[in-house]
């Protein structure tokens, strides 16, 4: 693990065996009939929604616990299938997502029930809501009092289907409490309500990781575990009551040693004074990182196996500590904020402890720039950079891509800030200009034959025809095809989103005569071209349309074909396929069987998550296809080079 974070000046490694361990655990409390639904909100508690839940997924659990519509979207563009429980009240702006998504919704508000039917009625699908009762929260849900009153309201709406009834436990850390029966009483008497209604919800859930601890015999038919899968304990009284393992582990490195003189201030406002003669080591960590700010002159990290107390205030990116009695210490000697060090250990409790402050928070706020390391005895392991999130994610349907985006930024960042500082200047400017929505291609099929010549006057040319299939939502009633005989011509019209096809000819060519497209269709509708008189030899522009059949289809995705013949200099030796947009799935392929070209090497500059898609090569024949999930960036693309 080292060797992994040499060049690291933080990382955060989180250990899938730890939290399978911990899942072990709890099992053990519960009875058979009692499912788990993992929480995985605010990005797990900062140890990562994806791939918590993907772990979860394989130890069998088949709930999460997310707060809002952009979390649970995220989780399913990253392939997880389980039930995906949105726990915090939804707003009517998420609808779309719920039920695009498949996501199920925590209802705490009949207004929103009512507009959640409504929209289900018009997709013409039902979907199931969890009704939240407040027994004494005083949070989300409806009073509980009033339970027969709102479910014989939200009976009567036909696309929504009660599957869940659930409420909250306020202090069920504490042992032998009066309040906490209280309120599983209350629960027990909506079920009652229900039954007289002649309503029967699937499930019944109150119980997070301190009550499955302290009341088992309050687990009804799912718990949710939230803080204590993650090894970190509520309250210290539960653990003597189950043994976890921290999943987290928090590690920077000394950047800088000094010997400081008695007498002699440390940080800002002079909080600590040597009163002797000290060698301390300076950590590259401050409250930017998520390393709170009141740990100031109370934290402590392990070096070398030894504990080492923070002196002075804790600021924006460093800190010192006290390393005086540390017989050997280096620059680049690992440094444990948080987690276990040989027989050393700082649990989350023990930190906030020390302000009076939330392991919850602490656990979210950690390691905003700090890499995270996912290990596992199975031979599990990825190094994720924490401003690299994967937001490019398996399957967008039409769902806008910059909200995903966006929001995986945010959460990746933990800052709404400097998420969208971010996400205007980098991903907007790539990918659009102003607010326009993001448009892409998928299901792209580009067949690139070469053939001899057939014209008297170009014989020093390859015939090339071309096929072209994808599907992309219509923006516009009618679009271009433009070729250029000079790059910088081209580049142009790499900015227009009007222009559908584009192609780079020899400078020595008659465009008129050596370009010309055989075949345009949107969704086998053939369409008329004409050529666009622009005056310029060195470009030619190819207007596409349709006198009534293309208006109907603007805002809808269709299929794109376009066949064209051109002409391609036997001199040069290459050929560039270029994806100009955002593109999901590709197939190309370049047929040289009938010329004599021999020898064709393979150059990608694929941007995404798949650099190297598939490359079969057969009877003079190059196809390079990927998985119809995959996702490259724009400015891809692939050199064939002979």
């Amino acid at each position: 693990m080292e060797d992994s974070a040499k060049d690291f000046r933080s990382w955060i490694i989180v250990d899938l065996d730890n939290y399978r361990y911990n899942i072990k655990q709890f099992r053990k409390i519960l009875s058979s009939e009692t499912s788990i639904m993992q929480i995985v909100k605010a990005d797990a508690y900062g140890h990562g929604s994806v791939e918590i839940a993907q772990t979860a997924q394989d130890l069998g659990i088949k709930w999460l616990g997310v707060a809002n519509s952009d979390e649970g979207a995220l989780l399913r563009l990253e392939n997880i299938t389980g039930k995906i429980l949105i726990l915090s009240p939804s707003l009517i702006s998420e609808i779309d997502d719920i039920l695009k998504y498949d996501l199920i919704p925590s209802v705490s508000r009949f207004q929103f029930t009512k507009e959640l039917n409504e929209h289900a009625r018009n997709s013409h699908k039902s979907v199931p809501i969890h009704l939240n009762f407040d027994t004494g929260m005083g949070r989300a849900g409806f009073p509980w009092e009033k339970a027969s009153e709102v479910i014989k309201q939200i009976k009567e709406l036909e696309y929504v289907q009660i599957e869940g009834i659930f409420s909250h436990f306020a202090q069920s850390e504490k042992q032998n409490d009066q309040f906490t029966t209280t309120q599983y009483e209350r629960l027990l008497q909506i079920k009652k309500t229900l039954q007289e209604l002649d309503v029967s919800p699937k499930y019944f859930h109150i119980s997070n990781s301190a009550a499955v601890i302290n009341y088992p015999q309050y687990n009804l038919d799912f718990v949710r575990l939230g803080l204590s899968s993650y090894g970190v304990y509520t309250d210290k009284s539960l653990k003597s009551k189950i043994r976890l393992k921290p999943v987290m582990k928090f590690c920077s490195r000394i950047s800088l040693i000094k010997h400081i003189p008695k007498n002699y201030s440390i940080s800002y406002n002079r909080t600590f004074v040597t009163r002797k003669p000290m060698k301390v080591a300076l950590i590259p960590i401050g409250y930017a990182d998520g390393y709170n700010y009141l740990l100031s002159n109370k934290g402590k990290v392990i070096i070398n196996n030894q504990f080492c107390p923070i002196l002075g205030k804790v600021t924006m990116d460093m800190f010192v500590v006290d390393i005086t009695n540390l017989s050997e210490a280096s620059v680049g000697d690992t440094v444990t904020l948080l987690g276990c060090s040989k027989e050393k250990s700082i649990l989350a409790g023990e930190l906030t402890a020390s302000y009076e402050g939330l392991s919850y928070e602490m656990l979210c706020a950690l390691g905003r720039r700090a890499k995270r390391i996912y290990v596992s005895e199975r031979g599990e392991k990825k190094i994720e950079p924490i401003s690299r999130r994967k937001f490019v994610a398996n399957d967008f349907s039409d769902y806008k891509l910059e909200k995903i985006i966006h929001s995986s930024l945010n959460r990746r960042l933990n800052s709404n800030e400097i998420g969208s500082i971010l996400y205007q200047e980098l991903i907007k400017h790539l990918f659009t200009d102003d607010d326009k929505e993001l448009i892409w291609k998928k299901d792209m099929n580009h067949s690139v034959k070469f053939f001899p010549s057939d014209s008297s006057s170009h014989q020093e040319f390859y015939k090339v025809k071309t096929k072209l299939n994808y599907k992309k939502k219509l923006t516009h009633s009618k679009f271009t095809i433009a070729c250029a005989t000079d790059p910088q011509n081209l580049e142009k019209y790499f900015l227009s989103n009007e222009i559908e096809y584009r192609w780079l000819l020899d400078p020595t060519i008659d465009l008129k005569n050596s370009f010309q497209v055989d075949n345009v269709k949107i969704n086998n509708i053939v369409l008329d071209k004409r050529i666009i008189q622009n005056g310029n030899k060195e470009n030619l522009e190819i207007e596409c349309y349709h006198e009534k059949k293309l208006d109907n289809l603007i805002g809808k995705e269709v299929d794109f074909c376009i066949d064209t013949t051109t002409y391609y200099p036997k001199t040069k030796h290459q050929l560039t396929i270029y994806l100009s947009e955002l593109t999901k799935g590709i197939l190309l392929e370049l047929d040289y069987s009938r010329v004599d070209i021999d020898d064709v090497e393979i150059v990608s500059i694929f941007a995404g998550k798949e650099k190297y898609p598939t490359e079969i090569k057969k009877d003079d024949r190059i196809i390079i296809k990927s998985e119809m999930a995959e996702w490259f960036f724009p400015h891809s693309g692939v050199v064939f080079v002979w």
